[in-house]
């Protein structure tokens, strides 16, 4: 901030002074501290009768209370006459001026004009507070505006960047949905053609063995050599609504041996070429894999086999697996 002083020095004779002037002011808002001041425009300042005049700068007083004019009383005329003196807020124009009307070699002045301002001039210090304060006002305004422009905008990017992740997160599982169901699709397709494949080929081995047992003179061999009604059971899986392999619903513990049907899963007995995995039927497919091979021996009637099917071949099921899978009255279940 810029403070024009004016001091005026008195007519009497004798009245003006050679030595250094110093100058400190007391305002309500801050303190300036003491400086060295003269006049740029005079040759020799502090002259009988002189108004001298100069510029010092410092932060804001604000309000200024008072002051200490002082002389180092150096020089041929050490002694000095002031009248008063006024400082000048140089940007909105106030005047505080404090009357002195004494000599530098008093008492009461010996260590400096004790200075009490009053303010003589408002300049345009109203005019300028109120564009000041509607300057604030309107930056305030302008900022706030800008803050809630900032944070609407923010809103609605972080509204927009959840649309867009709800969007994508959507799309995904669609297309994952999408994929899982045309996954679905083929095996379901490659599940039918194998289930249309195997019940023409159950279909083709119920011909050749009624071909067989009409060959024999209309008796089928027993699996020991002898004659009679010789019927083979097949065991075989329902699971998700899909015939399967019994292997795939029946799993037992080769360490305890104990057997069980897993979640979801059913065991199902055919005894016809058509069930299952064409295994069953009159005589069946138990001489396929197990020749002359009595059920007998595999705790069973000798008369009746039981397979069970891994996907690929039949294999017998003992009494032991059996009661396992439906308990003691298994050939209840079964025959």
């Amino acid at each position: 901030m810029r403070y024009v002083w004016y001091i005026q020095t008195g007519n009497e004779h004798f009245g003006g002074t050679d030595a250094n002037v110093y100058l400190s002011l007391n305002g309500i808002d801050a303190v300036m501290k003491e400086v060295l001041i003269d006049d740029p425009s005079s040759d020799n300042d502090w002259e009988r009768n002189a108004l001298n005049q100069g510029v010092i700068e410092t932060e804001d007083l604000g309000e200024l209370l008072s002051g200490l004019l002082r002389s180092d009383h150096s020089g041929p005329i050490p002694n000095w006459k002031v009248e008063w003196i006024k400082i000048v807020n140089e940007e909105d124009g106030r005047e505080w001026t404090a009357g002195v009307g004494k000599w530098s070699d008093w008492p009461d002045t010996v260590k400096g004009f004790k200075l009490k301002f009053t303010r003589t001039s408002d300049g345009q210090y109203d005019q300028i507070q109120k564009r000041k304060a509607e300057a604030a006002r309107k930056k305030a305004a302008d900022e706030q505006a800008a803050a809630d422009k900032a944070k609407r905008d923010a809103a609605e990017q972080e509204k927009a960047r959840k649309a867009q992740e709800k969007k994508d997160r959507e799309q995904a599982e669609q297309e994952a949905f999408d994929e899982e169901i045309g996954q679905g699709e083929k095996e379901l397709e490659r599940e039918l053609i194998k289930a249309r494949k195997e019940a023409e080929l159950a279909k083709k081995r119920a011909e050749l063995d009624k071909l067989r047992g009409t060959t024999s003179g209309g008796s089928t061999p027993m699996p020991g050599g002898g004659a009679g009604a010789f019927r083979t059971y097949e065991l075989f899986g329902v699971l998700g609504g899909r015939t399967v392999p019994l292997a795939q619903v029946v799993v037992c513990d080769r360490v305890t041996g104990i057997c069980s049907v897993v979640p979801g899963g059913r065991v199902m007995v055919g005894d016809q070429p058509a069930d299952g995995f064409g295994l069953a039927g009159v005589p069946g497919r138990w001489q396929t894999f197990y020749g002359g091979r009595s059920p007998a021996e595999f705790g069973l009637d000798a008369d009746k086999g039981v397979l069970g099917s891994d996907g690929s071949r039949g294999w017998a099921l003992n009494a032991s697996f059996l009661s396992q899978v439906f308990g003691a009255g298994w050939r209840a279940a079964i025959y």
